[in-house]
C-alpha cells in the first residue's frame, strides 16, 4: 500500500491511494506560537449517507472525494510531543515510545509496542523514514521518501509505503509515522529533538 503525500510536509499533508487515487487520511498542524496540534484523521466507509444531497454533490464536483472522521491527535509543546490522543485514550509519547536511542550522526531511533504486541523501529535520515520490526529480524515495515525534485534521482512526490503484511496496522504506522516526521523534521532543521 502506497500513500502519495499532497506536500513534502508529512504534519500538514493530504494521503491518497496511490492505487486508487482516494485520499484515505488528512494530517493537519495549525501552526502556533507556542503549542501545536497535529490532527489525523481518516476517510469514513462511504456507505455512510450524508445528510445533505446537495452538499454531497458539491463534494464530489470540488474534488473531496470521501468523508473524514478524527482518528487521533499529538499536542506538541516547546518542541516536543505532550499528549497524543488515540480515540479517546491519551498516551503519554515518553512512555509510548521510550527512550531513544541516538547517535550524532542519525535520526534518533525511537521504538514502540504495537497492538499486536511486536516491538517496532522507527530510524531514517536526511531524505527517508523506515520503520523494522525490533527483534532482530530486522523485517521492513515500512518505508517514507522526501519528494525528489530529479536532479539526481527521477523526479518523485514525497510517499509513505507500507509492506502488504502490514497493512492491518495501517493507522498506528501512520500515527506514529507522524510523530517521528515531526521529529526528523525538526532535527533536520537544526533543532535537537529527543
Amino acid at each position: 500500500m502506497r500513500f502519495i503525500l499532497s506536500t513534502h510536509k508529512p504534519i500538514n499533508a493530504t494521503y491518497k491511494d496511490a492505487e486508487t487515487g482516494l485520499i484515505q487520511y488528512k494530517v493537519r498542524t495549525p501552526i502556533k506560537v507556542q503549542e501545536l496540534v497535529s490532527t489525523i484523521s481518516r476517510r469514513l466507509d462511504i456507505d455512510i449517507p450524508r445528510r445533505n444531497s446537495v452538499a454531497s454533490e458539491q463534494s464530489i464536483a470540488t474534488g473531496d472525494n470521501g468523508r473524514f472522521g478524527f482518528l487521533a491527535q499529538i499536542s506538541w509543546y516547546m518542541r516536543a510531543a505532550k499528549v497524543m490522543r488515540i480515540g479517546e485514550k491519551e498516551i503519554d509519547p515518553q512512555t509510548f515510545f521510550g527512550r531513544p536511542k541516538v547517535h550524532w550522526y542519525s535520526f534518533p531511533q525511537r521504538t514502540f509496542t504495537a497492538e499486536d504486541g511486536k516491538e517496532y523501529k522507527w530510524y531514517g535520515g536526511t531524505t527517508y523514514t523506515k520503520l523494522k520490526l525490533n527483534d532482530g529480524s530486522d523485517t521492513p515495515v515500512a518505508e517514507y521518501r522526501c519528494k525528489s525534485v530529479g536532479l539526481i534521482s527521477k523526479a518523485r512526490d514525497p510517499y509513505l509505503e507500507i509492506y502488504p503484511e502490514f497493512e492491518h496496522m495501517v493507522d498506528e504506522i501512520l500515527i506514529t509515522f507522524v510523530y517521528v516526521e515531526r521529529l526528523r523534521s525538526n532535527r533536520n532543521d537544526g533543532n535537537q529533538m529527543l
